[in-house]
């Protein structure tokens, strides 16, 4: 009895095998997309949501978030094609878009600086830096444009004032030199500052607080890549921006905590509060990209490199995938959900 069924259960079988391969070669893998971020910042928190939730994959993107140390190094690989989106500064991006490369700013992560030039004990005024050195990270990246726009709203001179930038290092490196008096004032974010603050040195000026426009981070991707892939494009900023509402989403602080605590590689989950609260009053709902802050971007780093004085602000952000999805209704959506 059990041969005569045999070639039944055999054929069966190899119905079942069939039909699931011609399945699977029915359901579409997923797109990769390939991003590098120039700075671990509570300001990535929302691609970091989208990853860890999986609502990339929702939509059908294999997204690879890369951490590259540096804007100038993001800029290398999106310009040799190495990635197909750029989270980082657009101080980093505007010489090579001058240069000749077709790069489109589509969000805005962070539209104000997020620094503040802290200095030593005994400056006490704007005046007292004169002669001095300032501490900041790569020149042309933010910390060095944010110092440049701090001086001038100060009423300083680089020049006239025999004021002397110093590359330090990151946050870290940069409140070391504070304390080893290698420099005299430096850019700082959030944390260090209130860190240093709370061992007597002087905030002179926090940018974030004077609410100076300025574009400190974007995502910006070739022109060649948006135009062959809109669909891709517009995905991943839906992911994106589900990313922004659940961040935004009281209801998920601890969870939200716990994404930035890992991907900051923090010791537990308590040491994000901080960091979680910065993400929150430093970035916007609707995260488009700022014409003027653009601007102001366009004009230090035009000090430094003259073809980019050249550029227009204007032609160098594309907000088209954010209006098409407020136009949609999108933005209601995503931060109605609860």
């Amino acid at each position: 009895m059990l041969a005569r069924t045999t070639p039944v259960v055999l054929f069966f079988s190899l119905l079942a095998l069939m039909t699931a391969r011609s399945l699977q070669a029915q359901t579409p893998r997923p797109l990769q997309v390939r991003v590098a971020l120039s700075t671990a910042t509570p300001h990535m928190t929302p691609l970091w949501v989208a990853r860890e939730r999986k609502i990339f994959a929702k939509y059908g993107l294999d997204v690879q978030l890369i951490f590259v140390s540096g804007g100038a190094l993001v800029t290398q690989m999106l310009a040799a094609g190495e990635i197909q989106i750029a989270a980082t500064a657009p101080a980093s991006l505007v010489s090579l878009i001058a240069g000749g490369e077709k790069i489109i700013l589509f969000l805005g992560i962070s539209n104000t600086s997020p620094f503040t030039l802290v200095a030593q004990p005994n400056i006490k005024k704007a005046a007292d830096l004169k002669g001095k050195k300032l501490g900041t990270a790569r020149f042309g990246g933010s910390s060095h444009t944010s110092a440049l726009i701090a001086l001038e709203y100060l009423g300083l001179n680089l020049k006239r004032d025999n004021i002397t930038i110093i590359q330090s290092g990151l946050d870290p490196e940069r409140m070391a030199a504070l304390e080893q008096k290698g420099i005299d004032a430096a850019m700082l974010q959030r944390l260090a500052t209130r860190i240093m603050v709370n061992k007597g040195y002087l905030p002179l000026f926090n940018l974030h607080q004077a609410k100076i426009p300025y574009q400190n981070t974007v995502l910006a991707a070739k022109k060649d890549f948006i135009t062959a892939q809109p669909k891709v494009v517009d995905n991943f900023t839906r992911a994106v921006l589900e990313g922004y509402g659940y961040l935004f989403n009281k209801e998920n602080k601890q969870a939200v905590k716990e994404v930035i605590s890992k991907n900051l590689r923090l010791s537990n989950v308590e040491a994000a509060e901080e960091f979680y609260l910065e993400a929150l009053e430093e970035m916007e709902k609707k995260p488009y990209p700022s014409v003027e802050g653009t601007r102001i971007v366009i004009k230090y780093v035009a000090e430094r490199n003259p073809k980019v004085a050249f550029l227009k602000a204007e032609e160098l952000i594309d907000s088209s995938w954010l209006k098409n999805l407020d136009d949609e209704g999108f933005f209601d959506k995503v931060y109605s959900r609860r």
